[in-house]
């Protein structure tokens, strides 16, 4: 602040007001401005020539007393919060700066946000997808005819590779039964010879995977009749060729290993049948009529099934001989629900009947 003048202390404002007046009043110690720039000129060299007058020292005092105004003006403005608080072109350069990196950072943080959104969005979606299998799984195994038709496709797939190696062995046996009975240009009626051993193993073999599909087991006279007619067509395939062309290791391979192929894709057709024809038959008790519900049905077969478990010491039991409901999910991997329902048919099954004696 400025230092007060004669017993007087100027405010801010008042000296504002009284600069502002300066600084718009004309100066009247200024000598008047001159009609012409040549008048100027000769006013200023005659002034060089005049001598100096008694009067040049007010002049000075009111050079002095503008002056002193001023300053106090400045003085005044200068104190002021606005010229500390304003900022300067540096330091708002750098302030955007600031606010340029500010933003970038949000900009990354909305990029990132939006990829975890993202993310979280195709995750749901897969668990979905996944959801939707495993509940199609689900149903497919407790819907006995879907799991009946299932497995029937995978026995049909699975039956062609037996059946592929046995037509190929056929034709492949004719061809050299031709050659070993009546030679390379012997009659055409000769390559019919092995087909009329071969067709009856053929329909020995579908008749087999028939009586499977219908639930009845094969009888073992289909298996030696099989073998019979295997042997037959070895014989049929070495003899003819070794009597007419020799019995060299070459082709006694080569007539050799198509019927041991023939023999297998049998010996497979027969393994096929055996495994899926107790499928089948489970598969076919589950779909006959029945007057117990399903919940009840599959309480029973889970007890039962447990009953083998704990006979086989696979399921613990506690002192009274009843297996934890823990032990029962684990053992089948189940849901608990249906383990505490299979628990519960124990505790009924203990408490309607006494206990054994020994």
């Amino acid at each position: 602040m400025s230092a007060p003048t004669n017993g007087h202390r100027f405010t801010p404002d008042e000296l504002a007001s009284e600069t502002i007046a300066i600084a718009l009043s004309p100066d009247t110690s200024e000598p008047t401005t001159l009609e012409s720039p040549y008048e100027e000129q000769d006013e200023r060299a005659a002034t060089r020539r005049r001598p100096l007058r008694a009067d040049r020292g007010n002049d000075d005092v009111r050079h002095l007393e503008q002056e002193v105004r001023r300053a106090r003006g400045l003085v005044a403005l200068q104190d002021d919060q606005a010229l500390q608080q304003a900022l300067s072109s540096r330091e708002r350069a750098a302030d955007r700066k600031v606010t340029e990196k500010l933003r970038a950072l949000e900009r990354g943080e909305k990029l990132k946000a939006g990829k975890n959104v993202a993310r979280v969005a195709q995750r749901n979606r897969s668990d979905e997808e996944w959801a939707g299998r495993a509940r199609r799984s689900r149903e497919r195994l407790l819907n006995p005819n879907r799991r009946l038709a299932a497995v029937y496709r995978r026995y049909v797939a699975l039956r062609l590779g037996p059946a592929f190696v046995l037509f190929a062995g056929v034709v492949w046996n004719s061809d050299r039964v031709h050659d070993g009975l009546v030679g390379p240009d012997g009659t055409a009626l000769a390559y019919l010879v092995e087909p009329l051993a071969s067709v009856l193993l053929i329909v020995s073999l579908f008749a087999q995977a028939t009586a499977v599909e219908h639930g009845q087991k094969v009888r073992r006279s289909f298996v030696l009749f099989d073998v019979g007619f295997l042997i037959a067509s070895l014989l049929l395939m070495v003899v003819p060729w070794g009597l007419r062309f020799g019995w060299s290791a070459g082709d006694l391979l080569a007539n050799t290993i198509p019927s041991v192929l023939i023999a297998g894709a049998v010996v497979g057709w027969h393994v096929l049948n055996r495994l899926f024809s107790d499928v089948f038959a489970d598969l076919h008790d589950e779909l006959s009529p029945t007057r117990l519900d399903e919940v009840t049905t599959d309480v029973v077969v889970l007890y039962e099934r447990s009953k083998r478990e704990i006979a086989a010491g696979r399921i613990p039991v506690n002192d009274i001989g009843r297996p934890s409901t823990e032990a029962i999910r684990k053992a089948f991997g189940i849901g608990k629900g249906r383990a505490q329902l299979t628990g519960d048919a124990f505790d009924a099954v203990s408490r309607s009947l006494p206990p054994t004696t020994s």
